[in-house]
């Protein structure tokens, strides 16, 4: 855990320049992969993620092996694609995706998960330069995807979607398609873990739209159902109150 004021030599070393930065080494110091930004809100999505991170760690020389020994197989590329994710190596990562997802078919069973993945490596090229065109590519991508894991009710569906809507109406200002979205997600997986959060977005996409009355009864709908200590149940009773 390093802090700027506690020790700058390291940070330089490494080139972080935002907070939180995660780099893992080896026993050298040499960089092994880096994430920009905390990609998790729990401890045990914390735990999922460093798991994750470890088993990609392990199976890189594998990846790396078979995508040499046959660099016109899609799937092995496409593997490896995955780990350079997952270890933050993006550029590598979306040369791979966007060399080899052309070649595979919309019904061969990686499709789907490939461009998910193709747009998680994307999103870690996002600047506040090129937010827009970053966002805009990957809203493409989750419109190809989605639409269809939505109908057949797979649960990859959900986290994207919800990204998807959040940059339709934030980078593209498609506060309306944003809404209509995240309704038929909200229908399709009445019981998931995020209902709360999509149920807030929702209302906060009615209320960009302009349609205040109906923001308010839903933000007033979120805050009855509480529990008053959930953090999107205080977002909702704030964006409530703003509503004159």
């Amino acid at each position: 855990m390093i802090y700027d004021d506690k020790d700058p030599d390291t940070l330089k070393k490494y080139a972080v320049r935002a907070f939180p930065t995660f780099v893992i080494t080896d026993a050298e110091g040499a960089e092994l992969m880096r994430q920009v930004g905390a990609p998790f809100s729990t401890p045990a999505d914390a735990t999922k993620w460093f798991t994750k991170v470890g088993d990609a760690l392990d199976n890189l020389g594998k990846y790396e092996a078979a995508h040499k020994e046959n660099p016109e197989d899609a799937a092995a590329a496409i593997e490896l694609a995955g780990v350079y994710g997952v270890l933050g190596k993006g550029d590598e990562a979306i040369k791979l995706y966007e060399t080899f997802i052309p070649k595979l078919k919309k019904e061969d069973a990686a499709w789907a998960t490939a461009q998910l993945a193709y747009a998680d490596a994307l999103m870690g090229t996002m600047t506040q330069k090129n937010q827009k065109d970053v966002g805009t590519k990957m809203s493409g991508i989750y419109d190809e995807v989605l639409p269809a894991l939505v109908k057949a009710k797979d649960e990859r569906a959900v986290d994207p979607s919800i990204l998807n809507t959040r940059i339709k109406s934030m980078l593209m200002e498609k506060h309306s398609d944003a809404r209509t979205e995240i309704k038929a997600l909200m229908e399709a997986f009445p019981k998931m873990e995020r209902l709360t959060e999509a149920k807030f977005w929702a209302a906060f996409y009615a209320q960009k739209a302009g349609e205040n009355e109906t923001a308010k009864a839903e933000y007033a709908a979120i805050v009855e159902a509480g529990p008053e200590d959930d953090n999107w149940v205080k977002s909702a009773k704030k964006q409530m109150d703003s509503i004159k």
